[in-house]
């Protein structure tokens, strides 16, 4: 089974367990998949005795999911698990060492700009660091993520970072507003 079929049974035998009634238009709507491919996977899914169908009108048919159904769905989050695992720890060092080879010199104030997974790693590293994180930046104003409001590009002077991180692509117009004794950092992948 490949790994987007292991991921669409598994999103199924999800939606099945969470909603009561749900009808494979449903189903298709919530996971984008066209409903003959959810009419196919739902049928796979029964023959393998891990969904039941109760109803015989094609329009008030419940789908629920068996004992058999429930193990196999914790068994496919189980293996999704441990292959993105191996692959987060990969992604986590490469940036260790991103951040490890910048040149501190004593000097470890240092500010995120891009609200983005990678920066959601790297403010993991910095804190292993023992870094000093005063900002986290974005055009994505009024949000808060990890106990800091997440600013503007425009107001990075009052927190005076010695070097920006860069977790997504900066462009011309938010790079002209860095003051030059902030070294621009990018640990993107």
């Amino acid at each position: 089974m490949s790994n987007q079929e292991e991921i669409t049974q598994y999103n199924i035998l999800q939606s099945i367990e969470n909603g009561e009634h749900i009808s494979q238009r449903q189903l298709s709507l919530q996971l984008g998949i066209n409903v003959a491919s959810i009419n196919f996977a739902l049928k796979k899914l029964t023959k393998r005795g891990l969904v039941k169908m109760l109803g015989v009108n094609p329009r008030r048919i419940r789908y629920i999911l068996t004992p058999k159904g429930i193990a196999e769905r914790t068994q496919i989050a189980y293996k999704f698990f441990d292959r993105n695992f191996h692959f987060y720890k990969a992604v986590k060092k490469d940036v260790e060492n991103k951040i490890e080879s910048i040149p501190f010199y004593g000097k470890n104030s240092v500010a995120i700009y891009g609200v983005t997974d990678l920066m959601e790693m790297a403010y993991l590293v910095i804190q292993d660091k023992e870094l000093d994180l005063v900002a986290i930046i974005d055009n994505e104003k009024k949000i808060r993520i990890f106990g800091y409001h997440v600013i503007g590009i425009e107001e990075i002077k009052k927190y005076t970072p010695d070097f920006l991180l860069l977790t997504k692509e900066l462009d011309a117009y938010t790079t002209k507003q860095i003051p030059d004794s902030i070294k621009i950092v990018d640990i993107r992948i």
